[in-house]
């Protein structure tokens, strides 16, 4: 395991969010919504450190796997975001935008339910990996493709807990997958 970033970085990159984000939204009224489960302690961080109103849902980012390979539709709720988004300007939080394809798929249904403005707000962007023509409107750290780990990102629901983020070699995915 290599440690990629670590607590006082994410620290620091956290505050410079957390101020962008104020001086985007300051005197509107703003919705954030998380995208479980490896944003939580990324957006827990976040919202602590943002000084202005807002309101706070939580949304699954992927339905369960329909294969193997592929995850299942984003599908939200629109009886739980449609009172909550409508009029307002929305900020989509995120771990990690790796093929931009969430994003693109959540971006729509929130302006479909009437949100004024809907940006996004991520931690870590891996490079080389974006399928979508999308891209975060404030981001965090930009990463090699690796696997990383840590900061509430897991690998089969192990490292959550790791207060960095690190990236796993291909033994310890192996070992991981066995497991």
């Amino acid at each position: 395991m290599q440690v990629l970033i670590t607590e006082e970085q994410l620290r620091e990159t956290v505050d410079r969010l957390a101020r962008q984000v104020e001086e985007a939204y300051s005197g509107r009224k703003l919705t954030i919504i998380g995208l479980l489960l490896g944003s939580v302690v990324f957006l827990a961080d976040l919202i602590r450190r943002i000084g202005i109103p807002y309101e706070l849902e939580m949304v699954s980012s992927r339905q369960p796997m329909v294969t193997s390979e592929r995850p299942g539709p984003l599908v939200i709720n629109p009886d739980v975001l449609a009172p909550i988004v409508e009029g307002r300007d929305v900020l989509v939080a995120d771990d990690i935008f790796d093929t931009g394809e969430t994003l693109w798929e959540l971006i729509p249904q929130l302006d479909d339910l009437g949100a004024a403005r809907v940006r996004s707000v991520v931690l870590l962007v891996k490079q080389g990996r974006r399928r979508a023509p999308i891209q975060p409107d404030f981001k965090g750290f930009e990463i090699p493709d690796l696997f990383v780990v840590g900061y509430g990102m897991d690998y089969a629901g192990r490292y959550r807990h790791l207060p960095y983020v690190a990236a796993l070699d291909s033994a310890e995915l192996s070992a991981g997958a066995s497991s």
